[in-house]
């Protein structure tokens, strides 16, 4: 799934698919899959994840997406404002969700 998220006066193109939570659990060291279904996931849970997506967009080769690195995070997340970041997480997790989400409709089940 590819989308664009207005983090303060940045426009930031993100690209989601099935590689995106390994490449999360490679620089947070979690299991992005796990937290999402968590009762009350973490706060910046998806702003890790619009780090993966962000950089996904940006990055087209693996053997350079498996060089990011948690500082690589913190020097991204550096150049938003911290409010203009937590607004951009709905939007994060709508372009993620968004990929996850199946478009087939279940079989009528005899009873």
């Amino acid at each position: 799934m590819y989308g664009k998220v207005q983090i303060g006066n940045e426009t930031v193109e993100m690209v989601a698919n099935a590689a995106s939570p390994y490449i999360y659990k490679h620089i947070f060291r979690e299991d992005f899959l796990l937290k999402i279904r968590e009762a009350e996931p973490e706060a910046d849970l998806f702003q890790k994840m619009g780090y993966v997506m962000a950089k996904q967009a940006e990055i087209k080769g693996m053997s350079e997406l498996m060089k990011l690195t948690i500082d690589g995070f913190y020097e991204w997340l550096m150049q938003f404002e911290a409010m203009d970041i937590l607004a951009a997480s709905d939007q994060i997790s709508s372009i993620y969700l968004g990929q996850t989400e199946s478009s087939s409709v279940p079989k009528n089940e005899a009873v």
